[in-house]
């Protein structure tokens, strides 16, 4: 084999590697490429990755070849971080605030996928002011805004689909029963966390102590706000 192939096709295996490890792709989805990837090393190493792309590009670009055809199998897209959905709270109200639900007390009647909004009025004193609906790496995402008296406002958004990774340095806690994550960015306080298999972000300014924040995230209203 030329030198400069095999070079080339482990060079590509590496790129594959890393690029599977970054990439939020589900889970038994990252394992067939990874069972795939290595299967193919042992059976013909370089010789099958040419033989796979030799039809697309010559050997100089191989490489680069290898990294298009994973972004292909992974759909080109990842699910959006904390961080972004956290940034939703910087647009600000354009819906109406959802009424209390008076049959149940201690929820909104707004939800997403299922999911339904906290009523924080009558426990915490932060009313619900307003909403808006967002699509963030083409999944759907609903904020619900809540003012405190002071006027603090904090947003709590649930995003649809799957729920999405903590993000990178995030410290975490328990509290009621609910593993919480905590980050901060520009200036704001996030507190992530999971309910019913979709990934909530609450955010409210530094001033806010995070034992409020947290207390707000993980209520659950004796039984009343699902988890």
């Amino acid at each position: 084999m030329d030198p400069l192939d095999d070079e080339l096709a482990e060079r590509g295996r590496a790129l594959i590697a890393a690029a599977v490890a970054e990439t939020r792709a589900p889970l038994a989805l990252r394992e067939r490429i990874e069972t795939d990837r290595a299967r193919a090393g042992q059976q013909a190493g370089a010789r099958r990755s040419r033989g796979l792309l030799g039809k697309l590009v010559p050997a100089g670009g191989l490489v680069a070849a290898v990294v298009v055809a994973l972004v292909l199998v992974l759909g080109g897209s990842s699910a959006p971080s904390v961080l972004a959905t956290a940034s939703l709270a910087a647009r600000g109200p354009i819906l109406p605030a959802p009424a209390e639900d008076e049959a149940h007390g201690t929820l909104l009647k707004t939800s997403m996928q299922g999911v339904p909004f906290p009523y924080w009025g009558g426990s915490f004193r932060w009313e619900a002011v307003g909403a808006r609906d967002d699509k963030i790496e083409d999944r759907p995402a609903k904020t619900v805004f809540y003012d405190n008296p002071k006027g603090v406002r904090a947003a709590y958004t649930i995003l649809g689909g799957d729920k999405i990774d903590a993000p990178s340095g995030a410290y975490e806690k328990d509290m009621n029963g609910v593993k919480l994550f905590i980050t901060t960015d520009k200036g704001r306080r996030i507190v992530t966390w999971t309910r019913n298999g979709h990934t909530c972000v609450l955010s409210a300014p530094a001033s806010v102590p995070e034992p409020k924040l947290l207390a707000l995230a993980a209520w659950k209203g004796k039984g009343g706000v699902p988890f």
